[in-house]
Parts: C-alpha cells; structure tokens; sequence
C-alpha cells in the first residue's frame, strides 16, 4: 500500500465511552452528588463530590479568590502575535499541519462549513428511513456541538443531508471494501472507486455549490468484513458538476465509528494532524499530551495552541512572549467560558516553541484529576497549567508537541532558557511568571 496513504486515513481504535458530568452544576454541602472526584464552583466557592458512608455528597465548600491579587504585566507588550505564528515545514505535503498556515483547502470554520452528506446502501444492506436518522443527526449534532464550544469566535455550520439512499446495485461484499487498516488488509483502490461511483450517482440530484466537504454515510450494523475501514481524505479531489471538492469522509457502518471519531477526524478537516505517536498501526502511544481530541477521547477537548491555529481565540486571548522581560499573565482555563486570556506562547525558533495553558476539571474537561488506561498505558489527567513544546518538523506518525510539565500553586519548570512558575491561583485560572534564565 502506498504509504502516503497514512497521510489522510483515520485508523480506528475501539474506545470506552466516556460519561461527562458537568462539573460547573450547583453544589450544596451534604447534598448529593454523581460522581466522586467531580468539582463544582458556588457562590465563590469550590465543592467536590466525595464519599461519605455508602453515599456520594458535596464536601464543605472552599472559598476561592476571584480575582488575583497578583500585579499583571501590560497585555499591550504580547500584542504581536505575527511572532507567534510558528511556522510548519513543508505544509502542503500531509494536508494536516501542526503549525501555521493551515492548508487553505482544508475547511476554515470561522469562513464557513458547508457540508454534503450522502447515504448508501446496498440490496443485502438495506437502510431504513431517511439518512438524518436518529444516530446519523446525532453523530453529526455532537461533532458540531464539540468544535462551537472550542471557540471564543463564531462558526458557522451547513450540513445538507440527501435524504433517501443512493442504493448500490450489487451485494456490499462485491466492492471488496472489508478488513481492517489496523490489521494491514485496506485496499484502497476499491474505497476510491466506489467513493467516485457515489458522488456520480449523487450528482445529478445533488447541489455541491460551495461545498467543502463530503460525509458518506452507510447502513448500521456492517461487519468489518463488509466495510472495514472508516478514512477521512484531504489530498483528494472530487469533481462534481459544481466544482471540486477537497475534503472527504467516510463514515462506515456503526461497527467502525461512534462520536469520537466524528470529533476527531473532523479535526483533520480542519487540517489538523494527529498528536500521538501511529508508527506502529497496532501499538500507538499517547505519551504525556493527552489533553486534546486529536490525541484521544478521554478528555475530549482542545489545546490553546490548536485553538489559536485555527483562528478560534480572539487577539487579546493569546499573549505572543518574545522580550527578556520578566511578565507575569493571568490565564483562564482552557474550557472557560470567557474571552480572557487563554494562552502563552514563548517562540524559541521559526519551527518550535513553548505554550502555556491552564486546564481545570470543569467541561470537556472533566476527566482531568483521574487515572485512565490510554492505548492500554495507565495515565493520569494531571489538572494545573500545562507547559508543553511544540516541534513543527517532526516528522508525521511523531507528535510534534510534548508536556514538559504540569505545574501546581508554587511550582515552576526551567526549560529552552525560560523559567515558568506558578505564584497565583483562584476560580480565575493562574497566575504564571515567565523569567528569562539565560
């Protein structure tokens, strides 16, 4: 198989859902609550859900500082975010990036999405009822949730649906579509062929003015030897009377997909690269930068620095260090609801860098604070503000960002000539010193 091919297709990996408490509900000492570990803020102060006996209850509340006392630096000084812009190498030969610019074919969500989804079926694979069924909206009404609530700016969200089927005329098993990708039995050229076949047969009833991405849908219940592999494609073009289309997803049956991988190969749409380690189809790595969508489904949420790549933060939302200054900067967490700052970013060279976010357990991210099995290694979401690096020349199939720490009230990390610290922390997020140490 052309490896290139490893540059567009989502390779499936079987995952536990995960149950999202909203950590942010009202609390009331004593009263009960869901789900140990959980954390709630109420009227200025912060509750957790622990045991008591055989039940699980509100702690007493802590009261918690609003605001910092902290003297902030000028936000003025960060304002020259063009320095912050790390490049990445040679973005045009994955389609999916790590660093500025994002390939401009991919789908800018702030400019617009405009979808085209097709369903097809088979006469021994017969759907029933219109494609926007029950289980297809939803996949789609969760992606869409997902990414508008990743962003401080807005987006905008089209999806057309061809409501009845695009019934092919011969069984399933006759377009040679089964086996697993993981296991090393996809054969690309039929995927190909019957995508071309789809939109063809699409294309007399269906308008693709303005479309910029086309979701194949087919049938629950199909076994992975029927269709084995679920692939998102951003190095094709898919010619439709209309024009050409750029990126493409194919969704499978319900035995290849569930929300996450909507979430996450969504995320390659938008030209975002994967940040875990795939060399190895069947053994892939987490490692520590498990805080985003594009890594995992445990905390299903996104880094300040994809945010920010993908033009989802507001200037002032993002400080660009670059003097030898010492600053201090108050950072909200990644998943509040604000549009104050969320992110620092240290350039060290035109390709890499250091960020700084905060992450509490309150959101996407209510999993922080507990251990999971990821890729089967024991892993603890560490909450706290997240120092990380970002190496936009390693090479796909590596993750090009790395934690470097997470850092607690009073801890500090030295790294790349930087010394970070936390002097400060409240409801607000943290207070973070940033010191040259060269």
């Amino acid at each position: 198989m052309d490896k290139r091919l490893i540059t567009f297709l989502s390779i499936l990996s079987l995952f536990l859902s995960t149950l999202l408490i909203p950590a942010n509900a009202a609390a009331k000492a004593g009263a009960k609550c869901n789900k140990a570990g959980i954390t709630s803020v109420t009227a200025g102060k912060t509750f957790k859900c622990v045991k008591s006996g055989k039940k699980l209850v509100w702690s007493k509340g802590v009261s918690i500082s609003i605001n910092p006392k902290s003297v902030l630096s000028d936000p003025a000084q960060f304002s020259q975010l063009d320095k912050c812009r790390i490049k990445h190498l040679n973005p045009h030969g994955t389609s999916m990036v790590a660093g500025f610019p994002v390939v401009d074919r991919r789908v800018n969500l702030v400019k617009g999405l405009k979808a085209q989804i097709i369903g097809v079926d088979f006469p021994d694979k017969q759907a029933t009822g219109a494609v926007n069924n029950a289980v297809n909206q939803g996949y789609v009404n969760d992606t869409e949730n997902f990414w508008r609530n990743q962003s401080t700016n807005q987006l905008k969200f089209e999806w057309n649906w061809k409501k009845d089927w695009i019934r092919m005329p011969l069984p399933v098993k006759n377009y040679d579509l089964g086996g697993k990708f993981s296991e090393g039995k996809f054969r690309d050229q039929p995927y190909w062929s019957i995508i071309k076949n789809v939109i063809s047969l699409a294309d007399s009833t269906v308008d693709f003015s303005g479309v910029n991405l086309i979701l194949i849908m087919f049938p629950d219940g199909m076994t992975f030897d029927e269709v084995g592999t679920s692939l998102v494609h951003t190095q094709g073009a898919y010619t439709t009377s209309e024009g050409i289309v750029y990126n493409l997803m194919l969704a499978g049956g319900n035995l290849t997909i569930n929300s996450h991988w909507y979430k996450h190969e969504f995320g390659h749409v938008l030209g975002l690269t994967d940040i875990r380690d795939i060399v190895t189809l069947g053994d892939q790595r987490s490692g520590e930068m498990y805080f985003d969508v594009m890594n995992n489904n445990l905390v299903e949420d996104l880094l300040v620095w994809h945010r920010f790549l993908l033009g989802f933060l507001e200037n002032q939302q993002i400080h660009c260090v670059t003097s030898q200054l010492e600053s201090t900067h108050m950072i909200a967490p990644v998943e509040a609801n604000t549009n104050k700052l969320k992110g620092v970013v240290l350039p060290l060279s035109d390709t890499t860098g250091l960020i700084i976010e905060v992450r509490r357990p309150i959101g996407w991210d209510t999993e922080i604070g507990y251990s999971k099995l990821v890729y089967g290694v024991a892993v603890r979401f560490l909450a706290g503000t997240v120092v990380y690096s970002l190496d936009t020349s390693v090479p796909y199939q590596r993750t090009p960002v790395k934690v470097v720490k997470v850092l607690k009230l009073g801890e500090s990390i030295t790294s790349n000539g930087y010394k970070i610290s936390v002097v400060e922390s409240g409801s607000f997020g943290d207070v973070v010193k940033v010191e040259r140490v060269d």
